[in-house]
């Protein structure tokens, strides 16, 4: 690696355990090696893991996400009737992993929905048997099927607030689609709302409405590939959603005092 962080994900441990109450406790600020990153899955029975956002269950069909050296602590519950049946993976995260996990737990928090028969799963499977069996091709495919299994979880998070917090979903579907032509009565009724509710609910909520979200996502966007690519104006326009070249360079000036052109020009400089 010489003097670079190294990009790749790899696994440096895992293994299936049966713990039968509540003796079996971790705390993971006492933990002496700091860079690892562990997604423990709940096989059958329950177990918790508290952090400062306090305490959560992780029944079967759910995993823990958490690292080494941060003040967090997880084990089996008093007075459980079923053993906690579980299954880790330890990596090396390299500076490819670390985004996504960060951000996954910083939106929906260190206990995450793995469901037995959910992609995720078959992602953490799959590379739990080849660990286990050392049949990794090269350190390429297992840092790939690590990041693909960080992604697919987020998504399978992001489906899993459809019934328990339409808006919330809303919000996600905005994020993730806001380069294409988005319809606010189609979001709210894939959200299951009408279209004056998601708004209202939405500025409430996130002090801003889903139009004025997706202007600012947009032109961030813009703003980017202006400065990262010699594409036309026009071009940079349709790639970041807005529906015409002149709509977005009337928006763009608002936003940032300057033209397109002129902004990329003086950013150059």
């Amino acid at each position: 690696m010489g003097m670079h962080a190294d990009v790749f994900a790899l696994v440096d441990g895992g293994a299936e355990e049966l713990r039968p109450d509540a003796s079996y406790h971790w705390d993971n600020s006492r933990r002496s090696d700091a860079n690892r990153i562990i997604v423990q899955r709940t096989l059958a029975g329950s177990a918790f893991f508290e952090d400062a956002r306090g305490r959560r269950l992780a029944p079967a069909g759910w995993a823990m996400l958490f690292t080494h050296r941060e003040p967090s602590c997880y084990g089996v519950p008093e007075g459980v009737s079923v053993p906690y049946r579980l299954r880790y993976l330890s990596f090396s995260p390299g500076t490819s992993i670390i985004g996504i996990f960060q951000q996954l737990r910083a939106d929906f928090g260190s206990v995450v929905r793995m469901a037995p028969d959910g992609e995720a799963g078959a992602l953490f499977e799959e590379i739990f048997r080849r660990m286990r069996t050392g049949t990794f091709v090269d350190r390429y495919q297992e840092s790939e099927l690590i990041y693909r299994m960080f992604v697919t979880l987020y998504r399978e998070q992001v489906h899993g607030t459809r019934d328990e917090d339409p808006i919330e979903f809303g919000s996600h579907l905005l994020r993730a689609r806001f380069r294409g032509a988005i319809n606010l009565k189609t979001v709210a009724r894939q959200c299951g709302v009408t279209r004056e509710h998601f708004i209202r609910a939405f500025r409430e909520r996130y002090l801003e409405t889903p139009g004025a979200l997706l202007r600012r996502l947009r032109l961030e966007h813009a703003r980017a590939m202006l400065d990262a690519t010699e594409l036309p104006v026009a071009e940079v326009a349709s790639a970041s959603g807005f529906s015409s070249a002149t709509g977005f360079c009337r928006a763009y000036r608002a936003a940032f005092g300057l033209s397109p052109a002129r902004s990329r020009a003086g950013r150059r400089n």
